[in-house]
């Protein structure tokens, strides 16, 4: 039986680098995707699995920016919701969510 997993580092090697900085703010991404979801007439994703790993992203990114990405994060999966919705029924006509900015 081996004494430590393969995935343990050493205790006493230096500590890992500092993680590469994000391509871009947390906040723009998600301020430009909820520009882009509230104009659309459609899932911008291909399937199921894509809009999921989409969702995912949202929710990380929105960990990273505090409280304005939850709020950001909860009007996208409102507009992801709106248009699961439009797709089921087949109708393409925009919701008004208010958004207090």
């Amino acid at each position: 039986m081996r004494r430590f997993a393969p995935d343990q580092t050493d205790l006493f090697s230096p500590p890992a680098p500092a993680p590469a900085p994000l391509a871009r703010p947390p906040l723009d991404e998600l301020n430009e995707l909820l520009a882009a979801l509230r104009v659309a007439e459609s899932l911008p994703w291909p399937d199921l699995p894509a809009t999921m790993a989409a969702e995912y992203r949202v929710l990380g990114l929105a960990r990273q920016a505090g409280d304005e990405g939850a709020r950001l994060a909860t009007a996208i999966l409102d507009e992801t919701e709106r248009l699961f919705a439009a797709a089921e029924t087949g109708t393409t006509h925009a919701v008004d969510i208010p958004c207090s900015d």
